[in-house]
């Protein structure tokens, strides 16, 4: 059974609910929990393309994309949950500039290798807005360490 060695605090407006308290790894409570802490945060992003589940997409011009990575990164940390980039993915057209940091430190894939959940989401050549500049990243929250 994991047990985490420290409880971290998830905020959720005004309440505070400890790691300690709620459902145990396993069960499907702790999914919805989580969702429903990010939802606001999720509903104030400017991409076009916006998901969310435990993962987060976003898809549009690559300047809004980066402002909302650095909002998840800002906000995702106030709530108990922090970006991974080890695990974050931008995808984007060879051509398509990215000059943010955040986003540049994500792993790069091609429109061809789209995946949703581990299907692939496209056929052959795919994704002809990233040719006009779009891209789509992924992102990863996690429950922040401390």
């Amino acid at each position: 059974m994991f047990r985490v060695q420290s409880p971290v605090n998830f905020v959720f407006g005004s309440h505070t609910i400890s790691s300690e308290e709620g459902p145990q790894q396993g069960d499907p409570r702790g999914s919805l929990l989580v969702c429903n802490t990010v939802q606001p945060l999720l509903s104030s992003l400017a991409s076009e393309l916006n998901l969310g589940y435990l993962d987060v997409t976003l898809g549009g011009p690559v300047d809004t994309a980066a402002s909302d990575v650095a909002e998840i990164a800002k906000v995702g940390g106030n709530i108990g949950q922090i970006l991974n980039s080890s695990k974050c993915e931008l995808l984007a057209h060879p051509g398509v500039m990215v000059n943010d940091t955040q986003l540049q430190s994500f792993q790069r894939a091609l429109p061809s290798d789209a995946t949703l959940l581990g299907a692939p989401l496209f056929h052959g050549p795919v994704l002809d807005l990233t040719k006009l500049g779009q891209i789509v990243v992924t992102t990863s929250l996690e429950r922040s360490k401390d």
